[in-house]
């Protein structure tokens, strides 16, 4: 039977760095197939994505996926460390991910792992150290950084804490100490361009410089650093005006979203702390677009893709509360499978310790806390078709086929 690694992504868009790292995790887990857990309609950064899942899961499914799964919103919208848990808890469920790949600035699965148990660490010195980093105006990440720096060994540790990959590395292998120790961590070395890099690298441009590149409508810039197949696509979506989803679209649903909450329900949200609930009451009434509020409540202590989470939050109602509620996924939700490879889906239903969900009548055998999440997936849909550069009408998901390439 042939094995299986399993990948947690976005692919917001899909591009080269991604067609380059699903071919490495077969290469180096020694697996013949890929299981994907991506997010559906809004990302870890608080936005919407920039297209919807079953077109950006096809086009995963096109470049070396050979089955896409979904990551419910109460986890692919949140922190690192509930993000990678979500994930591994999912891909863990399916049974037939013997091994997790991810990319890391640093692909050495020893010094992750030393990573890893420093951000573990909880000492009484380790957080007054902590403490004193916030009350200087820190991020969370940077002062958790700073703190781990100071006690263990200066810049370098510093520098590996704040690489973005580094980050989701280290919290993968924690949730796999934690959940599921059998499953093999499998780094893959990011190549070329930066996290969040504005111009590209070694022929490979980030995710947030192809997001821009698609909001200037640049299929130039597409063509050189996406697959053949998903710049083509982009390029066809971009003339129908059915990307790119951006959050600045929903301008008037979050000012609606935030104003409706008084402060003692906006303190309920996710990530809110320290008094923040006043000042987004304040500038949600103060400021007429989205983008100002986030500019306005923008401060050292809280980086913007927190700040992003806590609006994105408001506008589809998740609150502390819900988190708490569900601290892993009730449910494996398939968009998509190669046509080759759908022996995977026989052996998934064979293996799965949570039910699977690929039509309506799946749906309608969950559970009500099941459904419940679940619901908030297909909510979240309906809100980024409102995202789009001509909003379009919300079809039914169950009532579209299975993605199939």
């Amino acid at each position: 039977m042939a094995a299986c690694v399993g990948i947690i992504a976005e692919y917001n868009p899909f591009h080269n760095g991604h067609l380059h790292q699903l071919a490495r995790a077969k290469e180096l887990s020694d697996c013949a197939h890929a299981i994907v857990a991506m997010s559906g309609s809004f990302t870890q950064r608080g936005e919407p994505a920039c297209a919807d899942k079953f077109t950006r899961a096809r086009w995963a499914l096109e470049n070396g996926a050979d089955l896409v799964v979904e990551l419910p919103t109460l986890f692919s919208m949140a922190g690192a460390e509930r993000f990678a848990r979500g994930g591994v808890a999912l891909l863990g469920a399916s049974g037939i991910a013997e091994a997790l790949s991810f990319g890391a600035e640093d692909a050495d699965i020893g010094t992750l792992r030393a990573l890893a148990s420093l951000t573990a660490l909880e000492g009484g010195a380790l957080k007054q150290r902590l403490a004193a980093h916030l009350a200087a105006g820190k991020s969370f990440p940077a002062a958790r950084a700073a703190a781990l720096a100071d006690a263990h060994g200066g810049e370098e540790i510093r520098s590996a804490l704040l690489s973005p990959n580094n980050i989701l590395a280290f919290e993968y292998i924690k949730a796999i100490d934690m959940l599921y120790p059998g499953m093999r961590p499998v780094p893959v070395r990011r190549q070329g361009a930066a996290h969040d890099a504005d111009a590209p690298a070694g022929g490979f441009a980030s995710a947030s410089s192809l997001r821009a590149a698609l909001g200037r409508s640049d299929a130039e810039f597409l063509g050189a650093f996406a697959p053949k197949n998903v710049s083509e696509d982009c390029a066809r979506l971009l003339a129908s005006g059915d990307i790119p989803c951006t959050a600045d679209a929903l301008s008037d649903a979050f000012l609606y979203a935030l104003r409706r909450l008084p402060s003692r329900e906006l303190a309920k949200l996710p990530d809110v702390a320290e008094g923040l609930e006043n000042a987004i009451y304040r500038e949600a009434r103060a400021q007429t677009r989205y983008e100002g509020v986030l500019a306005a409540i923008k401060s050292k202590r809280y980086t913007l893709a927190r700040l992003r989470r806590i609006l994105s939050c408001a506008l589809l109602g998740i609150t502390k509360e819900k988190l708490r509620a569900n601290p892993a996924p009730r449910y494996i939700r398939v968009l998509g499978a190669r046509k080759d490879s759908l022996g995977l889906l026989s052996r998934l239903a064979g293996s799965a310790s949570l039910p699977i969900v690929t039509c309506k009548a799946d749906y309608d055998e969950l559970g009500d806390e099941a459904r419940a999440m679940l619901d908030l997936d297909l909510f979240a849909a309906e809100v980024l078709a409102m995202a789009a550069p001509k909003p379009r009408a919300v079809d039914y998901e169950f009532a579209r086929p299975l993605t199939i390439v």
